[in-house]
């Protein structure tokens, strides 16, 4: 009996276990439940039709539970046929056991569905976001589903969609996604899409994931990660900036993976979103229309090559982005050299960082630097504030090059004020700048060495382009040398006086030079007629002068320039007395042309010797007028006028040389009595030339042409000078 028990037992165990195995696997087959399950999906799911195959009983081992499933039912919405590939429904056990079956869970998976057929659905839904969405910005794709609906007492409690998307095609904004697919999965308040792969504008989506939470208001969260290859016209249809108008040419290429949280209000309107991105790029040029020109910077920037590049982007709905690349970098045809750059801005400012390497024709005139060619580490801090410029932070090194500013303030790129800033630099090998400028109430200047060599053309600037435009301060300044050209040198040199606006309009100074030679320049306002007067005396005119080519091959005499000047025009009367002139190619092609003895073997060896030089000129924005050059000496005296175009530099001059013995043969023929206007015939052997300069810098053209007779002019000024 015991074993019979056994048996039994045996039996039994594994008659219910074959038969879960078959209701499992193959499951029994019943029209009993045909009509409730159809009742169920009409009811929930209204202008529906529904006609079901056969329908089996299966048992789900894993949940303990009895459910009955249908393939390829016939399933009509509206007029749309939706191709369905299974139905199964959860029974109740408890509600089977009482005769009154009851379904708790319902699960629906499809044939793979055209967009085409779902846009068939969606168009008689409620109105909302979603379908206008759905309607109007998806183009085509594919996709499968499978529905999971929980019950309770005939109602919908919750519900799971899953399924895949293949070459999903949208338009959102200026967003194109293209040949797009994905994995979803869509509960009732959440979802999530992931193995996200597709291109958008551009981008090509190596993978993404994407979450969504839907409570009050919905949240969309997730990751992207893109490989991108980006021309400007890919840009312009991310963006609507402007800029982008600046640019001939733009392409950039890399990869990023892209951290975002997007959060919309009930009528999904975006109340807020954060984008944290990071990457790489492998290449970013890009081309300017128009050269851009930088203070200092020498040279127009044309373009700029960035290669090898890790970025990081941070940006929110409150308008605060941060943006930080470190890698390399090329401007024009320059060498290529590291960096680091950090930008910080909101809707108020925007804060910049820069440390590298730095290569340019890289140029400060007010002290004569110049970092032509060689490679400058520079770090950098500003601030862009409502269009000003606040550079807190300058540090420059070039060698023994050393630039250092704070708080340097400008407006429209003019400077307004300063913290300080010190500069120590070096010219041939020596040290040319070493001071230290202060900016209180007065702005001091202290040092051992500045260089000076364009501080004539900045005393008379007379345009706008004046860099100081905005500054109007009293000046002190006490430097032991100042250097105003490669030999000479003014020792104890010291300066007060005021800027307005950028330009002086008073100073009193004195240096030394050697051997008891100085230096005097003052500048003041004349209160008849507002002009400025500049008077400077030097006992050194190269020192002065070294600026003009015009005076080149001068050495010794005594300078005394003065003039007269406004915004508009200056008027200038300059006397050198008793100097040389030596290697002047000017002169020198001159003499050669006009076969003056051996005056051209003077200028090449000793030089040639002047007793003195008067030379008047009026000078405004268009042109430079030589009114009057007069110089006269042991050997030969010139009389010359003519002007200077200020845009082309065209030259066109025109004058009288004379040999001295000429001259003095001559004017020992004329009446001791009288003023002598008109020259009287004379005897043989006078001779001397007409010349003419003209032409572009670099083309000037001299001719020459012999005279037997002066000019009235040329008369008087030889006699006013011998009286």
């Amino acid at each position: 009996m015991k074993k019979f028990i056994i048996k039994f037992a045996y039996f039994l165990i594994l008659f219910i276990a074959l038969t879960l195995a078959y209701l499992s696997f193959f499951g029994h087959e019943t029209k009993k439940f045909n009509s409730i399950l159809e009742n169920k999906i009409i009811t929930n799911v209204s202008n529906t039709e529904i006609n079901l195959n056969k329908i089996k009983i299966k048992i789900d081992i894993k949940n303990l539970s009895f459910f009955v499933t249908t393939l390829n039912p016939k399933i009509k919405y509206f007029d749309n046929q939706v191709d369905i590939k299974k139905i199964d429904a959860y029974i109740n056990l408890k509600s089977l056991l009482t005769g009154k079956p009851k379904i708790d869970k319902i699960n629906i998976a499809s044939n793979e569905i055209n967009v085409s057929e779902i846009k068939g659905i969606v168009k008689y839904q409620k109105p909302s976001n979603a379908k206008k969405f759905f309607l109007n910005q998806v183009d085509k794709g594919k996709m499968t589903f499978k529905l999971d609906l929980n019950l309770k007492n005939n109602e919908i409690t919750n519900y799971e969609i899953n399924g895949v998307v293949k070459n999903f095609f949208t338009r959102a904004a200026n967003l194109n996604l293209e040949k797009s697919s994905f994995i979803y999965s869509f509960k009732k308040n959440s979802g999530e899409i992931n193995n996200v792969r597709g291109f958008i504008n551009g981008f090509q989506i190596n993978n993404g994931n994407v979450l969504f939470e839907n409570s009050n208001f919905l949240i969309i969260k997730g990751n992207l990660e893109s490989d991108f290859n980006l021309e400007k016209t890919d840009l312009s249809n991310l963006t609507k900036k402007t800029n982008l108008k600046n640019f001939e040419k733009l392409n950039i290429r890399g990869k990023i993976n892209n951290n975002f949280k997007i959060i919309f209000d009930k009528t999904l309107k975006v109340t807020d979103y954060q984008v944290d991105a990071t990457g790489n790029l492998k290449l970013l040029n890009i081309e300017f229309k128009k050269p851009k020109k930088y203070l200092f910077l020498r040279d127009k920037i044309k373009d700029l090559n960035f290669e090898k590049t890790e970025f990081k982007i941070k940006y929110d709905k409150g308008k605060k982005k941060i943006i930080s690349l470190e890698g390399l970098y090329k401007l024009n045809d320059y060498s290529v050299q590291k960096f680091d750059f950090k930008n910080l801005y909101d809707s108020h400012s925007k804060k910049i960082s820069f440390s590298g390497g730095f290569i340019n024709d890289f140029s400060i005139p007010i002290i004569n630097f110049s970092s032509k060619d060689k490679i400058a580490n520079i770090y950098t801090e500003l601030d862009f504030i409502k269009g000003d410029i606040l550079v807190k932070k300058f540090n420059l090194e070039e060698g023994k090059n050393k630039i250092n500013i704070k708080e340097l303030l400008f407006k429209k790129q003019k400077l307004v004020k300063f913290n300080n800033i010190y500069v120590k630099t070096v010219l041939d090998g020596k040290f040319n700048n070493d001071f230290k400028i202060v900016f209180g109430k007065t702005i001091k200047i202290e040092g051992s060495k500045y260089d000076a060599s364009n501080l004539t053309n900045l005393l008379e600037q007379t345009n706008d382009s004046n860099f100081f435009k905005n500054i109007s301060k009293d000046i002190s300044l006490n430097i032991t040398e100042i250097i105003t050209n490669p030999t000479d040198i003014i020792s104890n040199f010291s300066l007060i006086g005021n800027i307005d606006k950028g330009k002086f309009n008073k100073i009193v100074s004195k240096g030394e030079f050697y051997e008891g030679k100085y230096l005097d320049i003052s500048l003041r306002i004349d209160e008849g007629s507002n002009k400025k007067i500049l008077e400077i005396y030097s006992d050194l005119p190269k020192s002065i002068l070294s600026n003009y080519k015009f005076f080149d091959g001068l050495s010794g005499g005594q300078l005394l320039i003065s003039s007269t000047y406004d915004s508009k025009q200056s008027n200038t009367n300059l006397t050198i007395e008793k100097f040389k002139v030596k290697d002047a190619p000017g002169l020198v092609k001159l003499l050669s042309l006009a076969d003056f003895g051996g005056m051209v073997d003077a200028l090449s060896g000793g030089g040639l010797s002047f007793e003195k030089l008067e030379m008047t000129i009026d000078k405004n924005k268009k042109i430079l007028n030589l009114k009057e050059l007069y110089a006269i000496g042991p050997s030969v005296s010139i009389l010359m006028e003519g002007y200077v175009e200020s845009k082309t530099g065209l030259v066109s001059l025109r004058g009288t040389m004379v040999p001295a013995k000429t001259l003095n043969k001559f004017l020992s023929k004329l009446p001791i009595l009288g003023d002598i206007l008109i020259p009287k015939e004379i005897g043989e052997g006078l001779f001397g030339i007409s010349f003419k300069m003209k032409g572009a810098p670099g083309k000037i053209k001299t001719t020459v042409n012999p005279i037997k007779s002066l000019t009235p002019r040329f008369i008087q000024k030889a006699l006013e000078k011998t009286k």
